[in-house]
């Protein structure tokens, strides 16, 4: 039998005030139920949330003097690291790596802008 021990002392005639208790932490990267729901907002025929990047999100950039690199996160929880003019997967390839977002080009010559927060859209020039 296990004893946990509280700071406070809860009689059984008292209601706990709910306003007051601690929310439990959300992973950001947890997929599934539990998980904030994602924006999957449809940019010319391209879903965020899968299609233009094959599921991948793009979760951190990492803008140095001599190098610039974006960090990407798959459904199943490895990370990849890409730099300017790699290809992520086949026919998107990073034109440029800026603090908030990356730019890519896609097959049809066609700029887009990639955010943390899961959203591809065009890109204005």
């Amino acid at each position: 039998m296990m004893l946990f021990l509280s700071p406070f002392t809860l009689y059984a005639d008292e209601q706990p005030n709910l306003e007051d208790e601690e929310l439990p932490a959300i992973d950001p990267f947890q997929g599934g139920s539990g998980s904030i729901s994602q924006n999957s907002e449809t940019t010319g025929g391209q879903s965020s949330g899968g299609g233009m990047l094959n599921g991948l999100r793009l979760i951190g950039t990492m803008v140095g003097e001599n190098k610039k690199l974006a960090i990407f996160s798959s459904p199943g929880g490895m990370m990849y690291t890409y730099q300017e003019l790699q290809e992520i997967v086949t026919g998107v390839l990073i034109t440029d790596i800026f603090n908030e977002y990356i730019e890519v080009q896609d097959v049809d010559s066609n700029m887009f802008e990639v955010y943390m927060n899961n959203i591809i859209k065009p890109s204005n020039g």
